[in-house]
C-alpha cells in the first residue's frame, strides 16, 4: 500500500491559531475573527481551498505541456459552499491567458477532474483517529 505522511506537528499558539510542521515547512492556520479567531492566517477552509487551486493549476500545467497547449497562464478561482448536512460543494472556475479550442477545454476539463486533490474531497475517503 502506498501511503503519504505529511503532517509531522501541529500546535495551537493563540486561540485557534495555529502552527504546522510539513516536511520542514510552517503552515499557518487561524479562524477569522467574526468566528473567533485571530484572523492572523487562512482559515483551514481557505487552505483546502488552496489545495484544490494548486494541485489543479499544477496538474494542468502537467498535461498542457504534454498535449502541446499553449495555455499562458492558468487562473483558478475555488468557491465552496456548505449544506445544512455538511456537505461540501465545490465550484471550480478555470480560465486561460490564450484561447484555446473546445477540444483542447474539453480535455483540460477532463484532466481538472483527475486530479489528486480533486480524488481525495469528491470520494469518499476513510479517516481514522488513534490516540499514541
Amino acid at each position: 500500500m502506498k501511503y503519504h505522511l505529511s503532517l509531522l506537528k501541529a500546535t495551537i499558539q493563540e486561540k485557534y491559531y495555529t502552527e504546522s510542521k510539513v516536511r520542514g515547512f510552517t503552515i499557518l492556520s487561524d479562524e477569522p475573527e467574526t468566528i473567533g479567531g485571530t484572523n492572523k492566517a487562512p482559515s483551514p477552509i481557505d487552505l483546502m481551498n488552496a489545495a484544490l487551486a494548486s494541485c489543479t493549476l499544477m496538474y494542468l500545467k502537467n498535461k498542457a505541456d504534454i498535449e502541446n497547449i499553449a495555455v499562458g497562464e492558468i487562473r483558478i478561482s475555488i468557491k465552496v459552499t456548505k449544506n445544512e448536512i455538511g456537505s461540501f460543494t465545490f465550484e471550480r472556475n478555470l480560465s486561460f491567458q490564450n484561447p484555446l479550442s473546445d477540444t483542447e477545454k474539453e480535455s483540460l476539463l477532463r484532466h481538472s477532474n483527475n486530479t489528486p486533490v480533486t480524488r481525495a474531497l469528491s470520494s469518499q475517503s476513510i479517516i481514522t483517529t488513534k490516540f499514541k
